[in-house]
C-alpha cells in the first residue's frame, strides 16, 4: 500500500500471520533464469550484454524510485509497470553526449544536420516505408504529437475514438482536451484481439472524426496486419474519420509477427493519416523528451503546425542520443528483440508450467506481456476485497494524489487490489487491466524490458504468494 493511505491489514493478510507466509514461500523452489529449458539468454553472445544487472535506484526514475516510495514500507523488488526498460543506454549514445558535454556552452542549437536522413534511412532498412522528408515535424512525445493532431483537427466535446482495451495514457490526453473518449472494444477470438469493425461504425454514426490506432497495440500486444488495417481504414476514410497512428513499439516484434506501417498500405490510407515514432521506446530514453511526426498529407501536416502547437527545436542533446541510436543502433535493436522474444517465450512457458492461475499467450509486438488474471482475480476475491476496501477508504478518508497533484478519495477495482497484493506479498508491480479501458477487468499488464533474472524473480515471488493464500 502507498504511504499516503491508512490501510486497515485484514484484507490483505486474510488471516495468515507474516510468519507463516514466509515459511510457506521458502518451501518452494525458485524458478531459475534458465527454467522450462528456454535456456537464460543469449545475450552473452551478442554485442550487447543485456543480462547485466544495471542499478537505476536512487536517480528519481518513475519505475524504480517513485514506485517503492508509493509503496513504502512495502518493498517492489522487482517493478513491471513503467514501461521503459532496465538495460544499459548503447554505448555509442553515452559516447555521443560525453563528446558534446566537453563543449561547456548550451545556445541555441539547430536539430543535427543528418537527423531526418536517420529518420528515413531507418525506416526504410528495417520496414521499406519512405517517410516523406517534408513532413518530418518534432514533438516532445508522442502523445504531446497526437495532442496537437487533436487540436487541430478538433474542438472540444469531439468524440475520439480508442480501440480497447487501450494505453491509458489516450485517455488522459483526450480528457486534457476537453474531448470525449470513445470505447470501441476489441473481441479476443482464439487468443487475439479482433478489431469489431461493426461497433466502430456505430461510434462514427454518432459522430466520432478521429481514431487513435496503435500499431502494435498497447497493451495487447498485436501487430495489425495490411489487411485488418486497410479494412480499418476503409471505413475511416469513406466516413472522414481521420487515423492518428500511434507506431511508438514498431521496433518491438516478436519472431513469429511482423509490424506493417498503416502509411505503406496505399497512398489513399497515407493520406488519410498521420504516424508518430521515437527512440524513446526503441532506445529507452523517454526521460529525453524527443518524438517525430509525419503523414503524406503535406495539407494536413501544414495545418499542423500553423494550427498546433508544433516545435522545430527540441531538447538538443534527446535530438543527439535519438540520431546517435538511429545512425548506430540496428545490431543493438536485433540484439534486444533477440531477448525480449525469449522473455515472452521464458514468461509463457513459466506460467503455463508453474503459475496456472496466470494464463499467457507470447504477444506479437511491444514489449508489454498481457496476461489473463481471471482465475488469480478468483482465487482472491479481488471484486468483493476492492469493494470492502473502498467502503473503508470513504469512511476514513483515505486519500491518494493523482500524476497532476489532485487529491481524492482512494478507489480501487478488482485489479487494483491484486496490484497492491502482488506488491505487499511478493514484491512485484504489474499494471492492473481496468486503467485500460473496456476489456480490462480480469487482465493485468506486465513490462518484459528487463533482465531474465529478474523476469524469473518476479516469477518466483508470484508463485510463492499465489501458494500462500
Amino acid at each position: 500500500m502507498t504511504n499516503k493511505t491508512t490501510i486497515d491489514r485484514r484484507f490483505f493478510m486474510k488471516g495468515a500471520g507474516a510468519a507463516t507466509f514466509m515459511a510457506s514461500a521458502a518451501s518452494i523452489p525458485a524458478i531459475s533464469a534458465s527454467a522450462g529449458g528456454i535456456g537464460q539468454s543469449s545475450s552473452m553472445s551478442m554485442s550487447y550484454d543485456l543480462d547485466e544487472e544495471y542499478n537505476r535506484i536512487g536517480f528519481g526514475n518513475f519505475k524504480w524510485d517513485m514506485i517503492n516510495a508509493q509503496y513504502a514500507p512495502h518493498k517492489v523488488e522487482v517493478p513491471m509497470g513503467v514501461a521503459d526498460m532496465d538495460f544499459r543506454t548503447m554505448p555509442q549514445i553515452t559516447t555521443a553526449l560525453k563528446k558534446r558535454l566537453k563543449h561547456e556552452n548550451w545556445g541555441y542549437e539547430a536539430p543535427p544536420p543528418d537527423y531526418k536522413d536517420n529518420i528515413i534511412a531507418w525506416n526504410k532498412e528495417r520496414y521499406n516505408h519512405d517517410v516523406p522528408r517534408a513532413t518530418i515535424q518534432n514533438c516532445l512525445g508522442v502523445l504531446d504529437g497526437v495532442t496537437s493532431i487533436l487540436r487541430t483537427f478538433g474542438k472540444p466535446g469531439d468524440k475520439i475514438i480508442i480501440q480497447t482495451p487501450g494505453y491509458s495514457a489516450f485517455f488522459l490526453i483526450i480528457d486534457g482536451e476537453r474531448m470525449e473518449t470513445v470505447e470501441n472494444p476489441m473481441k479476443l477470438i482464439n487468443g487475439r484481439y479482433e478489431m469489431d469493425l461493426d461497433d466502430l461504425k456505430k461510434h462514427i454514426d454518432a459522430g466520432a472524426r478521429q481514431l487513435i490506432l496503435c500499431n502494435p497495440h498497447n497493451p495487447t500486444g498485436n501487430c495489425w496486419t495490411a489487411d485488418e488495417l486497410r479494412k480499418l481504414g476503409d471505413i475511416c476514410i469513406e466516413n472522414d474519420v481521420l487515423v492518428i497512428a500511434d507506431e511508438i513499439h514498431c521496433d518491438f516484434v516478436n519472431k513469429h509477427a511482423k509490424y506493417t506501417p498503416y502509411a505503406t498500405i496505399g497512398e489513399k490510407y497515407a493520406m488519410n493519416s498521420f504516424t508518430l515514432k521515437s527512440t524513446s521506446k526503441s532506445f529507452n530514453l523517454a526521460s529525453h523528451r524527443t518524438a517525430y511526426m509525419f503523414s503524406d498529407n503535406t495539407d494536413y501536416m501544414k495545418r499542423v503546425v500553423e494550427e498546433g502547437h508544433q516545435r522545430f527545436l527540441l531538447n538538443y542533446v534527446g535530438l543527439l542520443a535519438a540520431n546517435t541510436a538511429y545512425r548506430h543502433g540496428a545490431k543493438y535493436m536485433d540484439d534486444m528483440q533477440t531477448y525480449l522474444d525469449s522473455n515472452a517465450k521464458f514468461l509463457e512457458k513459466t506460467l503455463a508450467e508453474r503459475i496456472p492461475d496466470i494464463k499467457y499467450k507470447v504477444h506479437e509486438g511491444t514489449y508489454l506481456a498481457w496476461l489473463d488474471c481471471k482465475a488469480l482475480l478468483s482465487k482472491l476475491d479481488a471484486q468483493k476485497m476492492a469493494e470492502e476496501q473502498n467502503a473503508y477508504n470513504i469512511e476514513n478518508k483515505v486519500m491518494v494524489t493523482d500524476f497532476f497533484g489532485v487529491e481524492s478519495i482512494k478507489h480501487l477495482d478488482a485489479g487494483d487490489y491484486v496490484q497492491e497484493w502482488l506488491v505487499e506479498h511478493a514484491g512485484v508491480n504489474i499494471n492492473a487491466g481496468e486503467h485500460y479501458g473496456k476489456g480490462g477487468t480480469g487482465y493485468m499488464r506486465m513490462n518484459l524490458g528487463t533482465t531474465r533474472h529478474k523476469l524469473a524473480k518476479a516469477l518466483s515471488n508470484i508463485e510463492s504468494a499465489i501458494a500462500n493464500i
